[in-house]
């Protein structure tokens, strides 16, 4: 079953429309096909090896690279991973405020294939520490350009997936962002009123 999956080549197709048509990545999600939760995990694995290897390229490296490429490979896969999942559990959340149908399902696999563009940090990277050329600024410039690539997938796939405009899927996606930045803004002050009483007591 599985060799027969492989070799059908269906799950390129998923690697494929989130480069260059997430709408129809969405839709072959909904048809799970083929099996697209598990197979879009590969996807954050990749894009922590490649982090790794990317940041490893800018550094002189000693033998601590070895706990980086194994421990630290997990543990950024994990940290990826668990991302993922919250930002799908709030975006659907606000999803369901906004009316539309909660679908944490198919969402996941979308957001975790929103992240692929990422994997082609390394290679843009590479060419400019080959020749010396301000690599940590093309590394900055880079990552924000696949960033916002990735952000683009993933509020394509929502468009679609709840049939709604681009301004509605923008909100679902930036709702995780917004909801830590007010949280983290309310908790600085608060903690910057108990550090200030501490202080006067």
């Amino acid at each position: 079953m599985i060799i027969a999956e492989l070799r059908s080549l269906r799950w390129a197709d998923l690697f494929l429309h989130s480069l260059v048509d997430p709408r129809a990545l969405y839709r072959q999600i909904a048809r799970k096909e083929p099996r697209p939760l598990a197979l879009s995990f590969l996807v954050p694995a990749m894009v922590s090896g490649i982090g790794i290897l990317t940041t490893s390229v800018l550094a002189v490296q000693t033998g601590f690279f070895y706990y980086k490429i194994t421990y630290g490979w997990i543990l950024f896969f994990l940290f990826n991973s668990v991302t993922v999942l919250i930002a799908a559990g709030l975006m659907d959340m606000a999803a369901q405020f906004l009316g539309f149908r909660g679908n944490m399902r198919d969402l996941v696999p979308l957001l975790n294939f929103s992240l692929f563009p990422r994997v082609f940090i390394l290679p843009l990277v590479y060419v400019f520490k080959a020749f010396s050329f301000a690599p940590i600024f093309f590394y900055s410039f880079f990552l924000v350009g696949l960033l916002v690539w990735s952000a683009f997938i993933a509020v394509q796939g929502l468009a679609e997936m709840h049939n709604c405009g681009f301004g509605r899927a923008v909100l679902i996606y930036l709702f995780p962002g917004l909801l830590t930045g007010t949280a983290l803004f309310f908790m600085a002050i608060l903690l910057a009123i108990c550090g200030a009483g501490y202080i006067a007591g």
